[in-house]
Order: C-alpha cells, then sequence, then structure tokens
C-alpha cells in the first residue's frame, strides 16, 4: 500500500509508476491511496501502470 497527498509534477508521476509496475511484476498488489484531487487527476491522466495491456512493459532495471 502506498500513502501519498500530493504528486507535484511529471516527474512524481513517472516515478509512482515505475514503482507500482515494479511491485506488480514481483507479484505485488498495489494500491495507491490518500492523492489529493490535482494529484489524482495527474496520475489518472499521465500515468500508465493502469492502461491496461495496450501499455508496453518497461525493461527491469
Amino acid at each position: 500500500m502506498c500513502r501519498a497527498k500530493r504528486i507535484a509534477s511529471l516527474v512524481g508521476v513517472g516515478v509512482l509508476d515505475k514503482v507500482v509496475m515494479k511491485m506488480r511484476r514481483q507479484g505485488s498488489e498495489v494500491q495507491i491511496l490518500g492523492l489529493n484531487e490535482a494529484s489524482t487527476t495527474m496520475m489518472d491522466r499521465f500515468a500508465i501502470h493502469d492502461k491496461g495491456s495496450s501499455v508496453p512493459s518497461l525493461p527491469a532495471h
């Protein structure tokens, strides 16, 4: 479970996206909770972790 209040930029969206995708690849169930309205809007518009199988998988580090 990830709890956050505010994401300040698209960089933050990208970082959170990568963390969620990595954890899911490793078999974890991930939910992002507690974002404010502006941050939720940014995640809905720009994050790819919740867009389904049409998104190409990112290479593991």
